[in-house]
């Protein structure tokens, strides 16, 4: 029995799988998981991954810009927004191919805390990352 998705179980943080497709651009999803309404809502747009290992998150009215650092079991982003307000993402990785991935990202709101599943799906090939 063979699939596309490779399952958590079979990933480590040591392969560079995930690190080198990352490159290139990438729509951004989310589903919240909360077992109370947080009344939480984010709008993003597009995520791109370049070769150097920068990253830029735009979402309607800006955009975060940091470093990222990638295994096969976790997405580390740290970056700052329009604002100057500090961001750390940690997003472990439950499945992944060359034109998706999918991602758990838990952290707390309000007291609260709070799971987002994350999908990223490839916009582009790996060939338009470039260094900018």
């Amino acid at each position: 029995m063979s699939g596309t998705l490779i399952s958590c179980d079979k990933l480590s943080d040591d392969d560079d799988a995930v690190a080198d497709l990352l490159p290139g651009t990438w729509t951004f999803s989310y589903e919240l998981q909360s077992e109370e309404e947080t009344g939480l809502s984010f709008n993003y747009d597009h995520v791109i991954f370049r070769t150097d290992s920068t990253v830029t998150i735009t979402y309607p009215g800006g955009q975060m810009d940091g470093k990222y650092r990638a295994g096969s079991a976790e997405i580390r982003i740290e970056g700052k927004l329009a604002d100057g307000q500090e961001r750390l993402m940690h997003w472990i990785i439950q499945s992944f191919s060359n034109k998706q991935i999918i991602a758990e990202y838990k952290f707390e709101f309000n007291e609260q805390s709070v799971t987002a599943i994350v999908t990223l799906d490839r916009t582009d090939d790996m060939r338009f990352a470039s260094e900018e």
